[in-house]
């Protein structure tokens, strides 16, 4: 663990030009237990000339869990007692390292200043003062010789708050011409600004049922939407989900594997055609996505995360929806939750809000996130 000294000496690095370019790594390991997400980005903080936060992702990656230990490890975490959790979380920390380090590796020129990582939420029970993301362990440094900024959630839950979602500070910085941001991954999420506040929510489950009801055909997910697109709503199943009471309460709310596993899959798989489970799950989704932003009049949601890439979904969601839906450029949909929690990375560094109590509930705007100082 890093003294107070050598953390000071982070700050400082970071805050003695505040209007100088920085280069941040960033990684997201979602619900969906897809894989790990890198990208390297490029921040342009607000000058006098252009007032607005700038980016370019310079590059990115993506790390399948399929074939790999995590694939199962990472299903075993949320089950597993205190010791073996501890286990866990610090072998996973040394990967990440290992492939942070390995992707920096790979890089000739524009190296990163600081890696930036989400880790992998295991438990989520804010109403119990409960969040923990494995991966969050001093062993992030391993492998770097740069400073590590981690564990984004956990202070915002112990103010009160929900420690999710997280990103809309990130929405609100640098993607601010867009009126409703919604990220299509484990659980659909959307932000938005109201009454000069930035809102958002988990809308419902998305990907993290849809992966796991492949995953039990031993396909890490559902290309294309093919397989659902082929299937039959049960309708009596969709009505029951519909009907959950989440949908209609009240903001600040947030929603875990653990809820969906209790309300969503359990009725989900009681279905006995995968096809129609499926298909079931993807209206679910589409109807609960809209039914969360259609109050808004928005004519326009700007949409990312691996959802996009799931055309039957997509159809759904643009049925319910009925106006425009922007899709941006390819890096963009697949990288963003990497490149907001780089951006959330920097801002701890540089001592500015990256938690906005409007969005969480947790008392006050806060800048939160645990440093560790560069393994040299």
């Amino acid at each position: 663990m890093m003294t107070n000294r050598l953390t000071n000496s982070v700050y400082s690095e970071f805050r003695s030009n505040m209007h100088s370019p920085i280069i941040a790594l960033g990684s997201m390991s979602g619900t969906s237990l897809d894989g790990l997400d890198l990208a390297l980005v490029k921040f342009t903080p607000p000058s006098k000339k252009i007032n607005r936060w700038r980016f370019s992702i310079i590059s990115s990656n993506f790390i399948s869990y399929s074939g790999t230990r995590w694939e199962d490890d990472l299903l075993k975490a949320y089950k597993a007692n205190a010791n073996e959790l501890d286990k866990i979380s610090r072998n996973y920390s040394k990967w990440v390292s290992f492939k942070a380090s390995e992707f920096i590796s790979s890089l000739s020129h524009d190296l990163p200043e600081v890696f930036c990582s989400h880790g992998h939420t295991v438990k989520h029970s804010p109403e119990n003062g409960v969040t923990q993301q494995i991966g969050n362990t001093h062993e992030l440094t391993t492998h770097l010789n740069i400073p590590v900024v981690c564990d984004f959630r956990s202070a915002d839950v112990r103010r009160g708050g929900q420690g999710a979602p997280l990103v809309p500070i990130a929405d609100k910085l640098l993607f601010s011409d867009q009126p409703i941001c919604l990220n299509l991954g484990g659980f659909a999420n959307a932000s938005w600004d109201e009454n000069e506040l930035r809102l958002a929510a988990d809308l419902g489950p998305c990907n993290i049922i849809l992966n796991e009801l492949m995953r039990k055909m031993g396909k890490p997910y559902d290309d294309k939407g093919e397989l659902s697109s082929r299937g039959q709503i049960d309708p009596k199943t969709l009505e029951k989900l519909n009907n959950l009471s989440y949908y209609s309460s009240e903001l600040p709310k947030s929603l875990s594997r653990e809820w969906a596993e209790e309300n969503i899959m359990l009725e989900i798989l009681r279905i006995p055609k995968i096809e129609d489970a499926l298909a079931t799950a993807v209206e679910h989704a589409a109807w609960a996505i809209n039914f969360g932003l259609e109050k808004l009049h928005s004519e326009k949601i700007f949409v990312t995360g691996g959802g996009v890439w799931n055309t039957y979904l997509m159809k759904r969601i643009a049925f319910y929806w009925k106006k425009e839906i922007q899709i941006p450029e390819k890096q963009i949909v697949n990288q963003k939750e990497a490149l907001c929690f780089a951006f959330l990375g920097i801002r701890r560094l540089r001592g500015e809000i990256n938690i906005l109590s409007s969005v969480t509930g947790g008392g006050k705007d806060s800048c939160d996130g645990t440093v560790f100082e560069k393994n040299i």
